[in-house]
């Protein structure tokens, strides 16, 4: 059966009306095409809706349940217009975003913040998990989106470049260095230090670039998770590497970062990833752009 959403508006309105000159008027049509819409319909459902005469058009007994049903879809597919407006316009919707938690704390934190704020009725679920279950999550489709670091491409994800990040020292603000703007990588020798396990991408690179070196450092507590690490740190155990994203944390608990000074200390880039041929919502498009505007005017202060 082939029914079009024209046909039911034209139907509801001539029950409604009974008459064709009324139901033409309302619905800006002439009223042959109002007729031949009508015809066309019944002829569609297989028996006769209204029984014509000059002056007035009578519903049939056929035309009571048919009349039920038109309504019902013609709220449903109302509904669902207003819903798809909705969305245009960012009054519902969902937004899933995945990251480790201090990718989301110094990056993301404040821009879903207002985010919030200016969509509150968009629901927003962060998943604060380990690069490879965000990965994971966004090949799945659990996430929108991720913001991670990837050691390698991905085959089956879009990865946009979203943030280079420099690595820093951290160390106890009763530390020697505690009181320097930047230091050498030859600075480092003798140093004790808390260092990230190797499964880990910046501990990878960091002990990659102190074998490169040849820094000896003089006892090394390894380590997993960078909570731990500035812990540590504060307690003045030893001196740490850490992101340039983690900035706000440790300026909150008063651990002093300090630049390291070498054209060979290694970069690292965040990269916002995605699912291939698939669409972000309007939800995402939306904070995506808030994220990179947000991340540019970090760079600039």
């Amino acid at each position: 059966m082939n029914i079009s959403f024209k046909q039911l508006k034209i139907f509801v309105k001539l029950y409604e009306l009974k008459s064709f000159t009324a139901a033409a008027d309302a619905l800006y049509m002439t009223q042959s095409a109002v007729s031949k819409q009508c015809f066309e319909l019944e002829s569609e459902i297989g028996f006769p809706l209204f029984e014509r005469s000059t002056r007035r058009v009578e519903p049939l007994n056929s035309a009571v349940e048919f009349y039920a049903f038109a309504t019902e879809m013609l709220a449903t597919l109302n509904a669902a217009s207003r819903s798809l407006d909705d969305l245009r316009s960012l009054k519902t919707g969902y937004l899933n975003i995945a990251a480790t938690p201090l990718i989301f704390y110094g990056l993301i934190c404040d821009v879903v913040s207002e985010f919030s704020s200016r969509y509150p009725e968009i629901k927003t679920e962060i998943f604060e998990i380990s690069t490879n279950l965000a990965i994971e999550y966004v090949m799945n489709g659990k996430v929108d989106i991720a913001i991670v670091m990837l050691d390698q491409p991905e085959s089956r994800l879009i990865s946009e470049e979203l943030f280079i990040d420099q690595i820093f020292l951290a160390c106890s603000p009763n530390h020697e260095f505690s009181q320097r703007q930047q230091i050498m990588l030859s600075d480092l020798n003798q140093q004790k230090f808390i260092m990230f396990r190797d499964d880990n991408n910046l501990g990878k690179i960091t002990k990659e670039i102190l074998d490169k070196k040849q820094i000896n450092i003089t006892s090394v507590i390894n380590i997993g998770a960078m909570i731990s690490a500035l812990g540590l740190v504060k307690n003045n155990t030893g001196v740490s590497f850490v992101p340039e994203y983690a900035r706000n944390l440790c300026e909150q608990i008063n651990i002093p970062l300090i630049a390291i000074s070498d054209p060979e200390m290694p970069k690292r880039t965040l990269y916002l990833i995605r699912r291939k041929n698939i669409r972000l919502s309007q939800s995402a498009n939306t904070f995506v752009s808030m994220l990179k505007t947000h991340l540019i005017n970090r760079k600039n202060k």
